[in-house]
This record gives structure tokens, sequence and C-alpha cells, in this order.
């Protein structure tokens, strides 16, 4: 289940069928974060330490944890660093909680401090990536990667990065 731009916030819903702590690890280790989204990542996960991944050869997305509250909570700041998407490194707020719900999660994603002109544009991006998420933590086939199909369409930054 899914919302989308809800007031000034993105807010994205869904439940996993797997135990909450293996879905923490997919917001805090490099190597399953680049499972759902991304190509390379270096991430810190302890409050300031670094958020940064590579979305598609070129363009990166970077910012700081704030809170990482194992295995319930995790929240970074975001941006982009080329300037493509007019959306500051560090200068919006991913929130992500997960309630666990028998061996299943809960995942609530919240991205605030978006300006309107980029908020469907995320919007349609969580919608995008979080599936991804869902399929990797399930053990399942992982969709295609939107931002692969962008570069190989020749667009210079993905229609929908995030």
């Amino acid at each position: 289940m899914a919302e989308s731009a809800s007031g000034d916030a993105v807010v994205e819903e869904h439940e996993i069928d797997a135990p909450v702590e293996e879905v923490f690890e997919y917001f805090v280790r490099p190597e399953l974060l680049v499972r759902w989204i991304g190509v390379a990542a270096e991430l810190e996960p302890r409050p300031d330490g670094v958020f940064r991944f590579e979305v598609m050869p070129g363009e990166f997305c970077s910012g700081r944890y704030v809170e990482v509250e194992p295995p319930r909570r995790v929240v970074f700041t975001w941006g982009w660093e080329s300037g493509a998407i007019p959306v500051p490194p560090g200068s919006s707020t991913v929130e992500v909680d997960l309630e666990p719900i028998g061996d299943r999660t809960r995942l609530r994603l919240v991205h605030r401090d978006l300006a309107p002109e980029v908020r469907d544009l995320h919007a349609d991006g969580w919608r995008q990536f979080l599936p991804r998420l869902v399929a990797a933590a399930e053990g399942r086939e992982i969709p295609a990667d939107p931002a692969e199909a962008s570069a190989r369409a020749g667009r210079p930054v993905p229609r929908r990065p995030n």
C-alpha cells in the first residue's frame, strides 16, 4: 500500500514479508542498499555519518544520518549533488519507521522538506524504488531498476530518480 505527496511530505507505506531486523539492514548496509536503489553506496550508519549513494553512473544522492535506532528507525538527510534536480545535498529529510507485525514488517517512509515543484517527482521515485526493497527483503526477483531504464533511454538524469 502506498500514499503519495500529502501536505508538504511524501509518505509511502508497505508491508514486507520479512522480519524488522532484516528490513532495517537495507538502509544501513551498502551491499543491501544497492540491491534496491543505486549502483554503489557509502554509508556510515550513525548520527552525522555519511549517507551517499550513486543512483546511476555519475548521479549521486547524499546527506547525513540523523537517527539510527536499530531495528526500528532510521532518519537521514537527502539531496542531489549534481544540481540537475534542485534539492541540494542534505536539504530534505527521509524518516523510515519499521514496525514488527508478527514475522512481517510495516515500513513507513516520510520524505519531508521538499519544494512543491519536486515533491511529485520524489513521490513517484519512492513508488518505483520501494517495491524493489520489498522484493529484495522477501527474497523475490527484484523488478527492473528505473534509473537504468532512464539511462538506456538516453536521459542524462533519472526521470524518476529516487
